[in-house]
């Protein structure tokens, strides 16, 4: 949920209604705090209704009177003081200290606390209230009877004034009491089961942020909803994880498989996915080039099949040559149930006429447009102006003009998915967003790998914080704004320099120059996906510089579900679907005195302030970004393209689980 650009979390949800209890508490303790000090003995027979004097109310009835409004009176005052304990409690672990270094104005109040014990307390205060409710009651209906009579007595008024009493009170007692230990009558939980809550160290954690579409699909009554026209991303739906009914043959186009660690992104995401989807028991067919100087990968996999051919001169598929390979499979035994292309592997001039075909776009023309502007801005006065941005106009609108000769398009990202709508004009039933995930088995917290991996490159304890980068190191991942940003903090901050240092998993031309900045930083070179796990748990905080607007960097990705805190450039792709908030990490514009400040605030924050971040990253990185996650979201869609109206399948139509 946000308002006014300020992501509201569960921490600030519970505030808000113990805020509530608090509140109301107080009218009714004052109010029966008056009524206890007014009139502190039983009432003057006198002022009663009663005609028959056997229907005056005993002694007994009265020493109850005066009891009841006691054991209210501490019911909630109780209750009010748990309240503000708990709240108090929140406040004072709040980690969204007040930051405008960048001129933005962060929401408070924030924390991330043990939600088992803010339900608990919540609990307690919210059942004080009950009781106190219930007290108030049972002492209304003894001021009743010593008004009107005792019931015993059958008068019609007593009984008029008790029924609504008995009646409405219990039920609303009844109601409250099950919102309380029932939370699933809640809006707050089914938001919060909506965007995810995981559990880690006893920490959990949600994020409350959405669209007004997607929140006014889940909110539909007993309406299952059409996966073809679901306006945001996938990876909030919870499918299920039994292996499928039908099993699928899958085509897969990408022009190059990965090998090892010398992989993209784009085809580190072709590898986790199609063998997520082998694994689940589909058929892949895998048509991409064969490797000039090294061995192909084999797989114990009897359902997964490659289909390699010669690269072009530039690299890429021979259309030709694949496109035969493919009528081939797909005339033998089954045709293909989908076909899938990683980018451009599949010309859209082979494409123009599968109805069952899907794209995902790593990358569009008009994303690079901000990489494009970014890159003229930090462009050295002696070097030569590109003139790139021209070109990228014309690029966009090739695009525009031949995207729709592909069936359905997948986005990475919830801002790419909205340029496919808006800019691009594809009808929305044929744009999803599917984000990126990476291995959950791999990448996940271990303190002692990340220990040992420090040890190893010989990173002493006194080092305070540790900052780590990991990519191609080129220009257009920020490595010259990087490499900026800390000469000069090294220079102009001697305790910077002392208690830093920087790990760098990669390789690239700026890797000698980082080197040349001292014993700061450690250019480790490319790392295997084992390694890799080990770097992501030696770090305190996973820093991306890039300069490209496009795409969903696995990186971060991976950082998140290690448990870390992470650290990015200010694009839409980022912030719009990975550090949406200062709860996760950190963001900064472009610019060399951004990433100063970023660095410097986190510097300050500390192991503790990123230790919290980064268990908060690693729900929401549990809930959107693993493999399971990307996989069973791209099954789903797969299924649904290939439904069979003729054999009664509905792969389509997903029920939420709030109906």
């Amino acid at each position: 949920m946000s308002r006014n650009n300020h992501t509201i979390t569960t921490t600030r949800i519970h505030i808000m209604a113990l805020d509530g209890i608090v509140n109301v508490n107080s009218l009714f303790t004052l109010a029966l705090f008056l009524g206890l000090a007014w009139y502190p003995t039983a009432p003057d027979p006198t002022t009663t209704l009663i005609t028959d004097t056997s229907c005056i109310a005993s002694s007994s009835i009265v020493e109850d009177l005066i009891a009841f409004h006691v054991y209210s009176f501490s019911s909630f005052l109780f209750s009010s003081l748990i309240a503000l304990a708990v709240k108090q409690t929140i406040k004072i672990f709040d980690t969204n200290k007040d930051d405008d270094s960048d001129g933005v104005l962060r929401s408070a109040p924030l924390a991330h606390v043990n939600l088992v014990a803010l339900r608990a307390g919540t609990l307690v205060s919210g059942f004080g209230s009950v009781f106190g409710c219930g007290f108030l009651m049972m002492a209304l209906m003894d001021l009743v009877q010593i008004k009107l009579g005792v019931l015993g007595c059958g008068s019609l008024h007593t009984f008029a004034a008790v029924t609504p009493l008995v009646i409405l009170v219990p039920s609303a007692l009844f109601l409250i009491a099950f919102c309380i230990g029932n939370a699933s009558c809640c809006r707050l939980y089914e938001v919060a089961m909506f965007q995810g809550v995981g559990s880690d160290n006893g920490v959990k954690y949600v994020l409350l942020q959405y669209s007004n579409e997607l929140r006014k699909s889940m909110q539909k009554e007993n309406q299952p909803i059409n996966l073809l026209s679901f306006p945001s991303t996938l990876n909030y739906l919870s499918f299920p994880s039994k292996l499928p009914s039908k099993y699928l043959k899958i085509a897969l186009f990408v022009k190059k498989w990965p090998h090892r660690s010398l992989a993209g992104g784009l085809e580190r995401h072709a590898l986790t996915l199609h063998l997520a989807l082998a694994k689940r028991g589909h058929e892949l067919h895998i048509f991409t080039t064969s490797p000039s100087n090294s061995s192909f990968p084999r797989y114990p996999m009897s359902n997964l099949y490659f289909h390699l051919s010669k690269p072009t001169a530039a690299g890429y598929l021979d259309q030709a040559i694949v496109w035969k390979q493919f009528l081939t499979q797909n005339s033998t035994g089954k045709a293909f149930d989908i076909v899938h292309t990683e980018s451009v592997g599949l010309l859209h001039t082979r494409s123009r006429n599968l109805t069952n075909l899907a794209v995902t776009w790593h990358g569009i023309a008009y994303e690079t447009i901000h990489t494009d502007i970014i890159q003229e801005l930090l462009r050295n006065p002696d070097e030569q102006q590109a003139y790139a941005l021209t070109e990228r106009i014309t690029k966009v609108v090739e695009e525009v003009r031949f995207f729709p000769h592909y069936a359905h398009h997948v986005a990475t990202s919830d801002h790419a998915g909205d340029i496919l709508r808006r800019i691009y004009m594809i009808p929305e039933e044929r744009v999803h967003v599917i984000l990126n995930g990476v291995d959950e088995e791999i990448f996940k917290p271990d303190p002692a790998k990340g220990e040992a991996f420090k040890q190893k490159f010989g990173v002493a304890k006194s080092r305070s914080l540790v900052l780590g980068m990991a990519g191609r190191l080129v220009k257009d991942k920020g490595h010259p704004l990087m490499f900026e940003a800390l000469k000069q903090m090294l220079v102009e901050n001697g305790t910077f320099r002392e208690n830093t240092i920087v790990l760098i998993a990669g390789d690239g031309p700026w890797g000698a120059r980082y080197r040349d900045l001292g014993t700061n930083i450690l250019v480790l070179g490319p790392l295997e996906q084992a390694q890799l796990a080990s770097f992501y748990n030696a770090i305190d905080i996973f820093v991306n510089p890039t300069l490209r607007a496009q795409g969903l960097d696995h990186t971060l990705l991976e950082a998140m579900l290690s448990g870390k805190s992470v650290m990015s450039t200010r694009v839409a792709s980022i912030t719009g679907s990975v550090i949406v908030s200062t709860e996760i990490g950190y963001t900064f514009s472009p610019m060399v005195v951004s990433l100063k400040n970023a660095l410097y605030r986190v510097w300050e924050d500390g192991r503790r302030v990123l230790e919290m971040k980064g268990q908060a990253s690693r729900q929401r990185g549990l809930h959107l970004f693993t493999a399971t996650k990307m996989a069973a979201a791209y099954e789903r869609l797969f299924l649904c393209i290939s439904n069979d109206i003729s054999k009664r399948e509905d792969y389509c139509h997903y029920q939420s689980p709030f109906n």
